[in-house]
């Protein structure tokens, strides 16, 4: 059983699916390859005249078809998979009697042989093809996408259209013309004053927005005038880019904004001075009623002093505050139990609308410099010494690997030197601490303003009740698949489990990148016809069962036993979920 999968079907398939990004691409094809398009048409008129017979024309079309998969198997090493489905939509835009085939097989073999050609695919409306599988959540968003710009196919349909409905009159279409165009320039003027804003030489261009029950993905591209900063590349091999913190975003369905935290973009370079990412906003950050908690925390906060607590004191702890307030453990939702408010009277359960607008301001864009570039300041020698001499008063090795073997005490005490070291340091250098631009980042200034109209897109979203729980209930109680991430919903309010899920084949499902979250699984090319969802004590797992399935040794070790086996022996409870079912 392999255990790491190679989901980069990008650099593998790349070649192969030139044809397919060409043709089924809802966009003006790049002039280079128009002209090639042309001259191949050309080439089948005039060898089907000079042929004088539709028996030499489809002789001549087959070895032109032979010929074009010789070139897609010079080129990619197999056969091209171009599908039926792509080549009917060609036909449909060129009809001719003389051979479309032969023209696609012509075409074909000079988008293969010259794969740039389907790097130029329209940045507007396609960044999501333009990602393809380099992004964590990636699949085929054309189904469920909205455009946030018009493409030059619509306004071309449009034309044909208003053309059919005057009979074909040339006086009357000579007549509309002028006004259509217009009226085209208009809209498209509209839109990418709408979607696409440059402040201080930097343009931010959205693409393209679709929300379904788990998260919303707005895709953008971000291009400056001069060339792009020096970014980070993650082990994932993506810039680490982000919107700043302080950016902001208001749903039509909210009282108040919100901030845009931890906003990390999922993308990649595409030159030297453009960069296309996806913003995933998860839709329990699009639900935070902060009106409602802050309300909340203010009667939560008098209650506690009525009874003698002051949380802003020093010497304040939760241990103390469950102890004074009679509470085995303390936790907000147990207030009432003890006379205290409840969230439920304060905090509204909301829920996203099927349609809604947003607001969005995006204040700056922040990325992380290369380690080479990282100016910021090591620990000054004397706060080491500092540290190190409190730590040999009191008899404590620096030595890591002796930490397991120090007392409870000293390892308390170590934590209190190491946590003074470093808030001297941070006194010291306030922009190192992370987050802060100085000296390990680069920003973007701007303030760039969008409104965007939204409609969920549910298709493709199933939901199934699990029940994977322990005795009291808890643990994960159902799962929600869309057509590219997996969620689970758990309940577990003293962190003690860690919920795990498997692909039909038992592999770990992968994470996407840019979820915070545990319990979001990217589908990917992965089969998820059956799930298998485990529930295990957290240390367990964290200390045992994770690095059996990642060691370098797995794959001996799986034939012995497989980490499936391994886990229906050992988690606390466990169900097998089958999609291929679902209508």
């Amino acid at each position: 059983m392999a255990k790491k999968l190679d989901f980069d079907k990008e650099k593998n398939n790349r070649n192969d699916n030139a044809i397919e990004e060409i043709m089924q691409a809802d966009f003006p094809l790049p002039k280079p390859a128009e002209d090639a398009k042309n001259t191949a048409f050309a080439r089948i008129r005039e060898m089907a005249s000079d042929s004088g017979n539709v028996e030499n024309t489809e002789n001549m079309m087959r070895r032109l078809s032979e010929k074009s998969t010789e070139k897609s198997t010079e080129s990619s090493g197999k056969k091209s998979t171009g599908t039926v489905k792509s080549h009917k939509k060609f036909k449909t835009v060129y009809k001719t009697a003389l051979g479309l085939t032969a023209a696609a097989a012509v075409f074909s073999a000079v988008c293969i042989t010259n794969p740039a050609f389907a790097e130029n695919i329209p940045l507007v409306g396609n960044v999501f093809k333009q990602l393809g599988n380099s992004m964590g959540f990636y699949g085929d968003y054309s189904k469920y996408a909205k455009q946030l710009t018009d493409s030059a196919e619509d306004a071309e349909l449009a034309d044909t259209n208003e053309s059919q409905e005057d009979g074909g009159n040339p006086q009357s279409a000579q007549a509309e013309d002028q006004n259509t165009t217009e009226n085209n320039n208009a809209d498209k003027t509209k839109d990418n004053e709408s979607y696409s804003k440059t402040v201080d030489g930097t343009t931010v261009t959205l693409s393209e927005v679709y929300c379904n029950e788990m998260a919303l993905y707005l895709s953008m591209t971000i291009h400056t005038e001069d060339k792009f900063p020096d970014t980070f590349i993650t082990s994932d091999g993506k810039p680490n880019i982000k919107l700043s913190e302080n950016s902001t975003v208001k749903y039509d369905y909210m009282d108040e904004k919100s901030n845009l935290f931890n906003a990390y973009l999922d993308g990649k370079m595409l030159d030297d001075n453009t960069y296309a990412g996806v913003l995933r906003i998860p839709v329990e950050d699009m639900t935070v009623d902060d009106a409602g908690w802050t309300k909340f925390y203010e009667v939560r906060n008098a209650f506690f002093k009525e009874k003698g607590i002051d949380v802003d004191s020093e010497d304040f702890s939760f241990d103390k505050l469950a102890q004074t307030l009679g509470m085995d453990e303390y936790s907000d939702e147990n207030l009432p139990q003890v006379g205290g408010p409840a969230i439920s009277d304060y905090v509204k359960d909301i829920k996203v609308p099927d349609r809604f607008a947003m607001e969005l301001d995006l204040k700056d864009i922040v990325g992380t410099l290369p380690d080479d570039q990282d100016t910021t300041p090591d620990i000054p020698q004397d706060l080491r010494d500092e540290y190190n001499q409190k730590m040999a008063e009191h008899g404590i090795s620096t030595d890591d690997a002796d930490y397991e073997s120090l007392t409870e005490e000293q390892k308390d005490l170590e934590h209190q030197f190491f946590t003074e070291m470093w808030n001297e340091y941070f006194e010291r250098y306030p922009e190192a601490i992370e987050g802060n631009n100085r000296y390990n980042s680069w920003t973007l200034k701007g303030d760039w303003k969008f409104n965007v109209d939204v409609e969920k897109n549910t298709s493709d979203t199933v939901k199934k009740d699990v029940n994977v729980v322990d005795e009291n209930g808890d643990g994960v109680l159902s799962i929600t698949k869309t057509p590219f991430e997996i969620t689970m919903k758990m309940q577990d309010p003293e962190a003690k489990y860690f919920a795990v899920m498997l692909d039909a084949n038992g592999d770990i499902m992968p994470y996407g990148g840019v979820s915070n979250s545990n319990n979001t699984y990217a589908i990917q090319d992965r089969d998820i016809s059956t799930v298998y969802i485990y529930l295990c004590d957290y240390y367990e797992y964290m200390d045992e069962l994770k690095g059996y399935y990642w060691s370098d040794d797995y794959e001996e070790k799986a034939k012995t036993k497989t980490f499936k086996q391994l886990l229906d022996e050992r988690a606390v409870a466990s169900a097998e979920v089958h999609f291929d079912t679902d209508k």
